[in-house]
């Protein structure tokens, strides 16, 4: 290969990781601009990265009631080992740090598919097609719609451990599976899988001894999850409420149980709404078509690779919650970081480059059309257009002047006050020791509500009748009124 051909390699990569790089960045960074940003999940995020960069243990005021700890809704340590980049990203970011930091990470996990594919095929455009692919799945637009979430994070990583695990660097390989299962309690779950599969595509025994290290060590990591983390950042006023399966049981050792007993019961709960309600109906429907035209169907080529995708799904479809059903937000996010992978490697033993080149252009274009088509239109339950469908003119001329609120803000809120805000708000002033989502106020000096936005966690009616309630009281005066933005001091 000559110099010539590798620097045209190497633009032509970085010029289509800059083109990724340029959406993800303007998805979040405007979506956070106009206040589509929610106090949950993001304002409770930002509490918790000022706090942990400022070696606190973050006591959150986001939530309702408030977290005695961050710990308490997953025993989760993903954001902690990020802290220390508030101190890099925040001087140029502020509140936007953490939705860069999570799309730097979102396009390591592309680039570490590329390396792997090339490593494995030898082939630049297969490793190209690769990258193509892995961006234009809908769960990471869908990702990005939900704000900053650790998972998004934790697994876009898993590329980098497979690439590391295959050129038998097992100590970084090592380093990515920590920094993996410590995100959150299903990630010990998922690695036992993983590390299944490495055993079965792994040949040679120093492999299949380390795969097994890390499947026997993530075992391990979830006994103790749940006999001794879970309990001791457990709080009775907010008990831990991460095990959602009532149909398999209350705990997870029931779950085994019930799956062992009632193997074909638990078959079908992958597929039908085991809530009753029909508005839920065609959700679980809908992922799957997603997944098999955006390659799930080609993991059937070589179905070993299906293993890891077992847990993904399963913890999907058992869920007492509609919404992780289907395609919203980042219930997709481990199976996304993982299909093109699976799918790419599935598929190398194909002997023919040229049935290759074709087979891999058309699931590029299938996934596109694929994504595209679901960020118009989804069967799924309260789908939010507005974050995730950059292709409409809306998405960019949202019609409030965001720039002025901000300013007015700023203005008349001194920083670090006790802040009652509306969850659009919540995030962008969340550097602070107290600040609450309204109706919640507690301690708050200051209640800040956008008029047009989002009122939840109230309907339009009960928020109405709120913000009257506080107009009325003569313990608060108002400080500014100007549509769409109302301030009140106490």
């Amino acid at each position: 290969m000559t110099t010539k051909q590798l620097k045209w390699e190497y633009y032509l990569l970085w010029t289509l990781m800059f083109f990724f790089a340029l959406i993800y960045t303007t998805q979040v960074v405007l979506n956070h601009y106009y206040f589509r940003t929610y106090a949950l999940d993001y304002g409770y995020y930002n509490q918790a990265f000022w706090d942990f960069a400022h070696f606190r243990v973050n006591a959150n005021t986001v939530f309702e009631p408030p977290l005695a700890n961050y710990f308490q809704v997953h025993p989760g340590f993903t954001l902690l080992l990020l802290s220390p980049l508030y101190w890099l990203f925040n001087p140029i970011f502020g509140t936007y740090s953490l939705l860069i930091i999570q799309n730097v990470f979102m396009l390591l996990g592309g680039y570490g598919v590329y390396l792997l594919v090339r490593r494995k095929t030898e082939n630049f455009w297969i490793a190209v097609l690769a990258f193509l692919h892995y961006n234009l799945l809908w769960g990471h637009y869908s990702a990005l719609s939900a704000d900053f979430i650790e998972t998004t994070v934790a697994s876009c990583m898993v590329p980098l451990f497979f690439l590391f695990f295959d050129r038998k660097r097992y100590f970084l390989a090592g380093i990515f599976f920590l920094f993996m299962i410590t995100c959150k309690e299903n990630m010990p779950i998922w690695f036992i899988f993983i590390s299944l599969t490495l055993i079965f595509i792994y040949k040679d025994k120093r492999s299949r001894l380390i795969a097994l290290g890390f499947g026997i060590f993530s075992f391990l990591y979830l006994v103790f999850i749940f006999k001794f983390l879970i309990p001791y950042f457990d709080n009775p006023d907010r008990p831990y409420s991460g095990f959602a399966y009532s149909a398999l049981g209350n705990n997870p050792a029931e779950a085994v149980v019930h799956i062992i007993r009632h193997p074909i019961e638990t078959f079908r709960l992958l597929f039908i709404n085991h809530l009753g309600d029909k508005i839920y109906d065609n959700i679980k429907a809908e992922f799957y078509l997603v997944f098999l035209l955006s390659g799930g169907l080609l993991l059937f080529w070589r179905p070993v690779y299906i293993i890891p995708f077992i847990p993904l799904i399963a913890q999907k479809m058992f869920n007492d919650a509609y919404g992780r059903w289907g395609i919203l937000g980042f219930y997709s996010i481990e199976a996304v970081s993982l299909l093109t992978l699976a799918v790419f490697l599935a598929t190398s033993g194909i002997k023919k480059v040229k049935f290759r080149y074709v087979l891999y252009a058309l699931l590029c274009f299938s996934t596109l059309a694929v994504t595209m088509i679901k960020m118009n239109h989804r069967t799924s339950v309260w789908y939010d257009k507005s974050k995730e469908h950059f292709f409409r003119s809306a998405f960019y001329q949202p019609g409030i002047d965001a720039q002025k609120i901000r300013k007015q803000i700023r203005e008349v809120v001194p920083a670090g006050s006790p802040l009652a805000a509306s969850q659009g708000i919540v995030p962008h002033f969340a550097y602070r020791p107290e600040i609450y989502m309204f109706p919640y106020v507690h301690d708050a000096e200051y209640i800040v509500l956008l008029l047009n936005s989002s009122t939840y966690p109230l309907g339009e009616e009960s928020f109405k009748k709120e913000v009257e309630k506080y107009l009325q009281n003569p313990e608060w005066k108002q400080v500014l009124n100007d549509y769409p933005l109302l301030i009140l001091k106490r």
